[in-house]
């Protein structure tokens, strides 16, 4: 069987060598005996070959043998690209792979390969380091509008730090990303060519500063020439080396002349890859004062050379530099800064050599090419594995907190382990748009990815479900939908003036717009082939919506694993002290907080240390201040407001009890995890609470809005506090580990399999 091909293109390749082309040469060198690499890179001289064959790999070369060549590549290299499949089908091997690296032209060769060929797998390494603001805006918005158009193409992406991640999910992209760095090869400049690091300078007495830089504006280096001159005051024997060149270079030995160091500053220009190493074990610091950063390779291969490092808190560099442990920060664009840190390594060479040691142990765990490409082997491995395409249409996505966030990351987190490609079609990205406009460019955002896909994910009945059934009916493909909740229920509750609960809102008619909202939700659940709920009670609920039982999966959620802090820890953090009441929840009519701020008046009387705590933000926010207001419990009653989850599981940990008064539940992550953080609990029996809690088994189960049967709740667990932990909170931990993650992904996979 012929092994899998992988078309990689890039811009430039050898011998135009920058840090894309080295992880380029690096990892395809170690997984040669794995895959079959085709290089499409732009030509751009005569003198360079069309077809080449190094290190195992095929260079192709395409072009006019010009400087523009690089705007042919999209086309030329499309072409390429098909040539290859062909070529590979007639041998029987599978369609082959795109990788693009970097936000380049290269990469809309991969675009353009998805547009006609959208079954094609295509994974995205982005490598750009010109800065975020360039990123956006640069070319008049050609290079952010490129980017996001190869996001919405990729099935995959890599970055190389984690500044690279979070512009990825700032332009959209929710779905599969890994953090892959560059690496060095560590052996080579730990001791490069059986040299010792024994030179010239140790004869002579120079400190020999040194970059290695690309002359361009983005890295800095009038900045490193103008700290070379203040250094000099301090330090006559000092001397700069800049390695590289670019179109800046001319201007920079200006700036050398005009600050008087044309003579201790020397441009050594392009060199060899292998005779780097060799010139930074001559030099005393490294430095890199960089405006802008991808992630630096230069700083991981001075590391691992035994220089000691200075840059900026840019980009990238923050993962290779932790102040004082790897190396030292300076600011951008302030050379007496700049200076100030090389001055510091110069004089306390034991505070230098200390934070080399540091250094070469994190480039030995974190920049290894044998682990990198490692990780990228898997990555290709996973996608030529997959069997089905899935659009997951989702509403919100993280950052956005809240119980289907968590949900869709999960799904393309694990779905591709189990041969799935996962594309994304996030509604929160058209969310500032006019109604109306949003919901059509959303539909128009779920067709796009739908090409080429063998089903759609839809996470909820209207926003997404919507839009979402449109496309599969208009595309013939299966609909899955996962329904959480009766949204126009909830929708009528917040904004038409509904009074009632759930149940009773299914049994009644109400206005237009209601009436609306219920018609849509319940079309597009018809128009799916299966609904998954994620309780029994749901499930009721959607048949009574007109939904045939047999086409409804009860498929419970996952709650997230957390090992809880101890409680005197989380009070400690949280500063809290006598008997604690925890509530969460969004902030709305149905979750009761009214009654509980309404009991503590009598509660303190009996319990005067009381206090209430509720975690959550929402509409009700404000009625609920004035009530904490009117009642003078400003010192019992505290609105916590939304509050990121490991600050949440503070607050359930450090807790005496957790109190859940609602009047609906679908299936609760907050009550899910109260069990697992090991606090009592007194809620409801709405919704798909008894699911999770049994009366006196698992927890306390009071009415929904019952003062009485809430009051003696309380009292009852602040003084059988210690009897509960052994018996009922013993019990709720146990139950709650049999929500794993692992399970929800498998029954998942195995209905959008039966599709």
């Amino acid at each position: 069987m012929p092994k899998p091909i992988i078309v990689v293109f890039s811009t430039s390749y050898v011998p135009f060598v920058g840090g894309a082309e080295i992880a380029i040469q690096e990892t395809v060198r170690r997984l040669a005996p794995r895959f079959d690499f085709h290089i499409v890179t732009a030509r751009f001289r005569r003198t360079l070959p069309r077809h080449e064959v190094r290190d195992g790999m095929v260079i192709t070369r395409v072009g006019l043998s010009v400087s523009g060549d690089k705007w042919l590549l999209p086309f030329l290299g499309a072409r390429q690209f098909f040539m290859i499949a062909r070529s590979a089908r007639r041998q029987g091997a599978v369609r082959p792979m795109v990788w693009g690296v970097d936000i380049s032209h290269g990469a809309l060769a991969g675009v353009l390969i998805k547009l006609l060929a959208p079954r094609t797998r295509f994974i995205l390494t982005v490598q750009y380091g010109e800065g975020e603001e360039r990123l956006r805006r640069g070319r008049k918005g050609f290079i952010g509008a490129a980017f996001r158009l190869m996001l919405a193409r990729a099935d995959a992406v890599t970055a190389i730090s984690r500044s690279l991640t979070a512009a990825v999910r700032g332009a959209g992209y929710c779905g599969p990303l890994r953090l892959i760095p560059n690496g060095v090869d560590a052996v080579l400049f730990q001791n490069p060519g059986g040299q010792k690091a024994d030179s010239e300078k140790k004869r002579n007495s120079e400190k020999i500063v040194i970059t290695v830089s690309r002359l361009v504006h983005k890295n800095g280096i009038d900045s490193f020439i103008r700290a070379i001159a203040e250094v000099r005051k301090k330090t006559p024997e000092i001397r700069g080396i800049i390695i590289g060149d670019g179109p800046e270079r001319r201007h920079l030995m200006a700036v050398a002349r005009e600050t008087g160091v044309a003579d201790i500053v020397s441009f050594i220009g392009e060199v060899p890859y292998e005779r780097i190493p060799v010139l930074l074990h001559d030099a005393d610091v490294f430095v890199r004062p960089s405006r802008s950063e991808g992630m630096g390779n230069a700083f991981v291969e001075a590391l691992a050379a035994g220089v000691p490092i200075v840059g900026t808190r840019v980009g990238g560099i923050p993962d290779i530099i932790t102040e004082g442990v790897t190396g030292l920060f300076a600011r951008v664009d302030e050379p007496a800064d700049i200076a100030r840190c090389v001055s510091t390594l110069l004089e306390y060479p034991d505070r230098a050599a200390m934070m080399v040691e540091n250094g070469r142990e994190h480039v030995a765990q974190n920049f290894s090419w044998d682990a990198i490409a490692t990780a990228y082997g898997a990555l290709f491995a996973q996608c030529f594995a997959v069997r089905r395409t899935v659009v997951v249409a989702a509403g919100i996505f993280p950052p956005d907190v809240g119980g289907p966030a968590t949900y869709a990351e999960a799904l393309i987190d694990a779905l591709p382990a189990e041969k799935f490609v996962v594309r994304v079609a996030y509604f929160g990205a058209f969310r500032r748009l006019p109604p109306g406009v949003r919901h059509l460019r959303y539909l128009v955002a779920i067709a796009m990815q739908a090409c080429g896909a063998d089903s759609i994910f839809a996470q909820d009945p209207v926003s997404v479900g919507v839009p979402a059934a449109l496309v599969a009916l208009f595309l013939r493909k299966p609909l899955v939908m996962k329904i959480v909740g009766d949204y126009a229920w909830e929708q009528s509750v917040q904004r038409f003036g509904v009074t009632g609960l759930l149940d009773e809102f299914l049994e009644k008619k109400y206005g237009v717009r209601v009436e609306f909202l219920r018609r849509l939700e319940r079309w597009s659940a018809r128009r799916a082939r299966i609904v998954i709920v994620p309780s029994e009670y749901l499930k009721t609920v959607v048949v009574r919506w007109g939904v045939e039982k047999n086409r409804i999966r009860v498929v419970h959620n996952a709650f997230p694993v957390f090992t809880p802090s101890s409680r005197d820890e989380a009070r400690a953090k949280l500063d809290l002290s006598g008997f604690v009441l925890i509530s969460a929840g969004r902030l709305v009519l149905w979750k009761g907080f009214e009654l509980l701020i309404g009991l503590m008046p009598e509660i303190v009387r009996e319990i005067p240390d009381a206090r209430l705590i509720i975690v959550g933000s929402g509409p009700d926010a404000a009625r609920l201040e004035e009530k904490i207001t009117a009642l003078h419990l400003g010192r019992v009653v505290m609105l916590a407001g939304a509050v990121p989850h490991e600050v949440l599981v503070r607050y359930l940990a450090g807790g005496d009890t957790f109190l859940l008064n609602t009047g609906y539940e679908g299936m609760s992550h907050v009550l899910a995890e109260a069990m697992r953080a090991g606090i009592p609990i007194v809620t409801t029996s709405a919704g798909g609470n008894p699911e999770l809690i049994r009366d006196g088994e698992t927890g306390i189960v009071a009415g929904y809005n019952d003062g009485a049967a809430w009051h003696a709740a309380i009292l009852r667990v602040h003084n059988e506090r210690e009897i509960l932990r052994r018996t009922t909170v013993v019990r709720a931990v146990a139950s709650v580990r049999r929500f794993s993650r692992e399970r929800m992904i498998r029954e998942t996979a195995d209905i959008l399999n039966s599709l």
